[in-house]
């Protein structure tokens, strides 16, 4: 059974058309390209404190020939530079420039999941520009933010699957193809050519086309039936009009959308240096405290605590007081823990410490 795709019908063809192109290159000579680049991003390109991910062409699991010399993308190959965009530590946000009409369904929903996952650790958006079609918005969904141009083609949310019959050109060549399929699993060659096939292939689809939906719908922060109701029934919707729909948070250029993308960057990591730089207090136990009192000779040489010196003016004598130091030290703990060591150690002590309070 052919690939599944979440493709424009028209691309599918061109895709179809330069895969059956002679004199290409060679597959030894693809994995040269691929080898000569595979310590660096394929699809990464940085500016100032933004990473840059570029979406275009068709899109596939793997690089082949299609993704090295045919303008098309990898998932593999985006899923790796979005990986190192996050390590970055230069790196404060990311876009995905989006320019596709969509790809290959297998490989798509993980690269989706690991965008939408990143949001976590830095912002990251889309900007749509040309097309962002079906797996290329399954992709773009995933991010915080979606900007397109006023001519941007949002949508085509749905699955294709074909399956070529070639049983009728095979016969006026005399060519006669035979399977034979184990017992146990009688569904494993639908025939499409029957009711019964067809709705077995159909659920296939189906099944797929749920994921897609249930995706974009948790991606956008919305229902599955919302996404069925208002983001276009499979279909296309242009700038604007994707906005208001809700597939899309807004129109613009990309310069601007990279200028504010840079700005909320450049706020969370200045945010997350601030938390991470905060000092903590961390609570002194009556042990502790008795720890930084100053300690004094008792009658028989050993060292003891001291007790406090009463204030001026209080008519209390010390021998009346109730209590050692320590436990008034225990009692106030909770009260003057930032300056606690402090107070003891200079014999100075905050107002529900003074002795007679």
């Amino acid at each position: 059974m052919a690939a599944s795709w979440a493709m424009l019908p028209e691309a599918v063809e061109q895709v179809l058309e330069v895969a059956a192109r002679e004199n290409d290159p060679t597959p030894e000579a693809l994995e040269a390209y691929r080898a000569a680049r595979a310590d660096s991003g394929e699809r990464l390109s940085i500016r100032g404190n933004v990473g840059i991910l570029d979406a275009k062409g068709p899109m596939f699991k793997r690089a082949n020939l299609m993704t090295a010399f045919s303008g098309a993308t990898s998932y593999e190959v985006l899923r790796r530079d979005l990986q190192l965009a996050l390590d970055d530590k230069n790196v404060h946000a990311i876009m995905l420039r989006v320019d596709s009409p969509g790809g290959e369904v297998s490989a798509c929903d993980e690269l989706a999941t690991a965008i939408y996952e990143a949001r976590k650790r830095k912002p990251i958006a889309a900007y749509i520009s040309g097309q962002g079609c079906s797996a290329a918005y399954w992709l773009a969904s995933a991010t915080d933010k979606i900007t397109v141009s006023d001519v941007a083609a949002v949508g085509s949310i749905g699955v294709v699957l074909g399956v070529t019959d070639r049983r009728k050109a095979d016969e006026r060549i005399g060519v006669t193809r035979t399977e034979f399929v184990s017992s146990q699993s009688p569904d494993k060659r639908p025939d499409h050519a029957t009711d019964a096939g067809k709705a077995k292939i159909q659920k296939l689809v189906d099944d797929l086309g749920a994921v897609f939906v249930n995706a974009v719908a948790k991606h956008r922060g919305v229902t599955a039936k919302y996404v069925l109701q208002k983001f276009g029934a499979g279909g296309l919707e242009i700038g604007a009009n994707a906005v208001a729909l809700g597939m899309a948070d807004e129109v613009g250029q990309f310069e601007a959308a990279l200028a504010k993308l840079s700005t909320r960057g450049r706020r969370m990591k200045t945010s997350q240096s601030m938390r991470s730089s905060a000092p903590t207090q961390s609570a002194l136990t009556p042990t502790a405290l008795a720890a930084h009192a100053p300690s004094t000779p008792t009658a028989a040489g050993s060292v003891g605590v001291a007790a406090p010196t009463p204030m001026p003016g209080n008519r209390r004598s010390h021998q009346s007081e109730k209590g050692t130091a320590a436990s008034r030290l225990s009692r106030s703990a909770q009260r003057c823990q930032p300056c606690m060591s402090i107070c003891v150690t200079r014999r100075r002590y905050p107002p529900a410490m003074r002795p007679g309070s």
